[in-house]
């Protein structure tokens, strides 16, 4: 008799267990949906807090160089750190290298209010090497813009500025009724940053 109240008792305790495994897995099952729900409803918010289009660049962490970045707008509204503010974008973050903060960060980004009908220019400017000594830095560049609740992305790509001082233009494009204008694309050369100081001479 001993013998069998013990093989009740193991038969009990594992059923009481497979009960409990279930449940969790019931559980997990019917959280998964509204995590998942959650973390959409911070990324839209994020989003819809950034700007209708965002223009951002990164480069490595360990590397003290200042990159700019730069933005021509329509109506000929250049945006960058001598002139974080404008009419459609602002700058809302100048990082001036590693050695001039301690986010142990490289990043830097614009955003517009609004899409206005009208060519966009975005460039890049090695500032400064920060005593880096002229080595050539690689800048992540991505542009997106908003339509509906996604963003779209215009441009993503790595490029090299060579030495301090140097500007180069990543990417012109038309943008109508808040659209990409697909073969509007242009990645002829320009200058925005250098050209802003010409027209500021005398």
């Amino acid at each position: 008799m001993p013998r069998q109240r013990e093989d009740s008792m193991s038969i009990v305790f594992r059923d009481l267990l497979m009960l409990l495994a279930l449940l969790m897995l019931t559980l997990v099952v019917l959280l998964i949906p509204l995590i998942k729900v959650k973390q959409d409803t911070l990324q839209t918010d994020i989003e819809k807090a950034a700007g209708d289009m965002i223009a951002e660049i990164t480069w490595a962490a360990d590397v003290p160089a200042d990159i700019d970045l730069w933005a021509d707008a329509p109506g000929e509204e250049n945006v960058g750190y001598s002139m974080p503010y404008g009419k459609i974008f602002n700058l809302v973050r100048d990082d001036m290298g590693r050695d001039a903060d301690f986010s142990g960060l490289n990043y830097e980004f614009i955003f517009s209010r609004g899409i206005p009908d009208g060519r966009y220019r975005f460039s890049i400017v090695y500032y400064t090497d920060n005593g880096l000594g002229n080595t050539p830095v690689d800048v992540r560049v991505s542009i997106r813009y908003r339509q509906g609740k996604l963003m779209l992305g215009i441009y993503e790509d790595v490029l090299t500025l060579d030495y301090p001082g140097q500007e180069r233009g990543v990417i012109s494009f038309v943008m109508k009724d808040k659209q990409l204008v697909p073969d509007s694309l242009s990645f002829a050369p320009f200058e925005i940053f250098h050209g802003t100081l010409k027209q500021d001479k005398p």
